[in-house]
């Protein structure tokens, strides 16, 4: 037999110590992941001094608010001394929007600022009157050789194009004037000079979808059917992905459809009888695309009124084509309103605001716009609601010396 030795037991301290070192380990990393997370919360928690600074300047500009407009019974200076007031506003909150955009040109309310500071610089008015035009065209030239980004100069150019266009649209606004000679040649060259204007900021800014509507401001005001179209025609074949393709295609269509037959089917909001116009046969029918909400329209039904109750009985009716949305309780402030001022003839209310298809697809979105049909039925004017009455006398006399 072999001798035989007792077991002798050894404490494997290599391992032990290896598994200690390895909880420290852990331990050690644990502890650096809980620190650094406490920093990250701490960093999470503590605000943004750029952004504390930010929402100090924009509670400003929030803040302060236009004087409001009350004007007192035979106070002749009243509304003079309000514009002045009004304009001083602007000017101040102006400088405000300005600082602001100059500091956090990155702020997701630059952009909405900077348009507004931009329209601020027309005094309120659209278009803007020459003493302001020439004044913000110096404001926005500082502004684009100072500029903090790209996208503000692309913004000032565009109004700076806007506001020489402004003079543009005066002009031809005057020519339309009883006071002023009719000069189409004159015309022409004003509508060239607003073409050139334009040119301009698209050769610069080639791929700036704002063009589109310095194009359709030069055609709405130009009056002038060839024009127009021209102009309407451009828009959609360098703007063939515009939003607004649809309406651009109605303006076209208007100019088209001038002298053709016009048609239009409704079902009256009143009654609910199915009315046509051709049932108007005969009639020289105004046709008035108008809104409820719109003060503007409003006020100028009573003008509809007048002209209806003036020569219904040598043969004009008068349609009305509702623009107001039925939400919000439209189709009942419109219904109320037609039922209150008693306008006694047929109403089609769409109900789709500026989107309703009848009017889109005829191009309407400016408000008053007013149609004129002839006794024939067919479309004589697009622009009825400037010097109405001198249209619907000369379509009236033209009936009658039709009829001799």
């Amino acid at each position: 037999m072999y001798p035989t030795k007792a077991l002798e037991v050894r404490p494997n301290v290599s391992g032990t110590l290896g598994r200690l070192n390895l909880r420290e380990d852990k331990l050690r990393g644990l502890f650096a992941i809980t620190f650094a997370l406490t920093l990250l919360a701490s960093a999470w928690s503590q605000p943004d001094p750029n952004e504390s600074k930010a929402r100090a300047a924009l509670s400003k500009i929030d803040e302060y608010k236009a004087p409001v407009y009350d004007e007192p019974t035979g106070d002749a200076d009243y509304k003079r001394i309000y514009v002045i007031g009004y304009l001083r506003y602007l000017e101040k909150r102006n400088e405000m929007i300005w600082e602001f955009v100059q500091e956090f040109p990155g702020h997701e309310r630059s952009k909405p600022l900077m348009e507004e500071y931009f329209t601020n610089l027309g005094g309120g008015t659209s278009p803007a009157i020459n003493e302001r035009v020439d004044k913000a065209v110096l404001d926005i030239d500082t502004i684009i050789l100072h500029s903090p980004a790209d996208w503000v100069k692309t913004m000032a150019s565009y109004y700076r194009a806007y506001y020489n266009l402004c003079k543009v649209l005066n002009r031809l606004r005057f020519l339309d004037s009883v006071e002023a000679p009719a000069d189409d040649n004159e015309r022409r060259q004003v509508i060239q000079f607003g073409l050139a204007l334009i040119g301009e900021f698209t050769t610069a800014y080639p791929q700036e979808i704002r063009a589109v509507r310095l194009l359709d401001l030069l055609a709405e005001s130009c009056h002038d059917p060839v024009s127009a179209r021209a102009l309407y025609a451009r828009i959609l074949a360098d703007y063939p992905g515009h939003p607004n393709k649809t309406l651009y295609e109605g303006k076209m269509r208007r100019e088209d459809k001038l002298g053709e037959p016009f048609e239009m089917t409704f079902e009256d909001a009143l009654s609910g009888d199915q009315v046509d116009i051709k049932d108007y046969a005969g009639k020289v029918v105004l046709v008035v695309f108008w809104a409820k909400s719109v003060p503007v329209c409003e006020k100028l039904m009573a003008e509809v009124k007048r002209l209806w109750f003036r020569y219904q009985h040598e043969g004009l009716e008068v349609i009305d084509v509702s623009l107001d949305s039925v939400t919000g309780g439209g189709k009942k402030a419109y219904n109320d309103f037609v039922k209150d001022h008693k306008l006694e003839w047929k109403h089609y209310f769409q109900g789709s605001g500026l989107d309703s298809e009848f009017s889109k697809s005829w191009g309407v979105n400016s408000l008053p716009t007013w149609f004129l049909v002839d006794r024939k039925g067919n479309l004589r004017h697009t622009d009825a609601a400037k010097k109405p009455e001198d249209k619907i006398k000369g379509l009236i006399k033209e009936s009658e010396m039709t009829r001799r």
